[in-house]
């Protein structure tokens, strides 16, 4: 079973799992996380060193291509796609960009993206905390040279889902896909991906962004 997957879960969602308030939901969450341990090997690969991802990006461009990515999210939010099927986001959920990765040509992107929901639109839950929170990884494609549209999409294979923690939340969706993302097995034990999103190989390997944009 994957390390962060059951234990550090356990020590990350809510600080204490088994109060009233989350012991219906911790184990919704519980199935869910050994539905995908069953499809992943043990232990994390983490990148090596020589081939962290390490592109820079001027800031301009940056907070340009964060505006457009931001407002592409919310409008999939607005309709229920990709990672936003759920009723319980709506108009007054917050979206929070916690990661851009680009590669060398800075067409192609990974993205953290974090939700932010009151408590109240969970319906397991009677935390007495304002928020719960929900993370995502897409990756995406820009279609233009000199523009900020890009086409995004939800990668999967895992989420971050009813941590009432923002700071937590990032690091859990960072720790899955920095070092856990070549543990994820389909049904014939094969690896979804050959390399962690903060791996420079990542970008033009047939098993890494290549696999969602061929």
């Amino acid at each position: 079973m994957n390390s962060f997957s059951i234990k550090s879960f356990i020590n990350l969602y809510d600080g204490n799992p088994f109060n009233k308030s989350s012991i219906v939901m911790f184990k919704t969450l519980i199935i869910i996380f050994l539905f995908l341990s069953a499809c992943n090997k043990n232990g994390k690969v983490t990148t090596p060193k020589e081939f962290i991802n390490n592109v820079t990006i001027e800031p301009s461009l940056y907070s340009k291509d964060s505006i457009s990515i931001l407002n592409a999210l919310y409008n999939k939010m607005r309709n229920h796609e990709a990672s936003f099927q759920n009723p319980e986001y709506f108009d007054s959920t917050r979206l929070y960009l916690d990661t851009v990765l680009y590669d060398s040509s800075l067409n192609k992107i990974t993205l953290f993206v974090i939700a932010e929901n009151p408590v109240h639109r969970n319906p397991y839950s009677d935390s007495k905390l304002p928020y719960y929170y929900n993370s995502n990884c897409y990756l995406g494609k820009r279609l233009f040279n000199d523009s900020s549209i890009f086409d995004l999409k939800n990668i999967g294979p895992a989420s971050i889902i009813n941590f009432y923690d923002k700071a937590t939340t990032s690091k859990a969706i960072r720790e899955i896909y920095y070092s856990e993302l070549t543990t994820f097995l389909d049904a014939e034990g094969n690896t979804h991906y050959h390399y962690n999103v903060n791996d420079k190989r990542f970008w033009t390997s047939s098993k890494g962004w290549l696999r969602v944009f061929p």
